[in-house]
């Protein structure tokens, strides 16, 4: 099955998430004190968006075949 540049780009940007939270973990080690995380307010909404497109495309594609 050939991915589309959607599902491509959904990919990379959650192996791109999870490189970035490694670095924030290892970051987060080093403050005292409560972290607020205002990068997911948007982080999370782009890889739920790109998540759900990469879904729809994927079950429509098996409704044609």
């Amino acid at each position: 099955m050939k991915l589309t540049k959607i599902q491509i780009t959904t990919i990379v940007l959650f192996i791109a998430w999870g490189v970035w939270e490694f670095f924030v973990y290892d970051w987060a080690k080093t403050e005292e004190g409560p972290i607020i995380r205002a990068d997911l307010v948007f982080i999370l909404p782009i890889l739920a968006i790109m998540l759900i497109l990469s879904i729809v495309q994927l079950l429509r594609r098996k409704k044609s075949v």
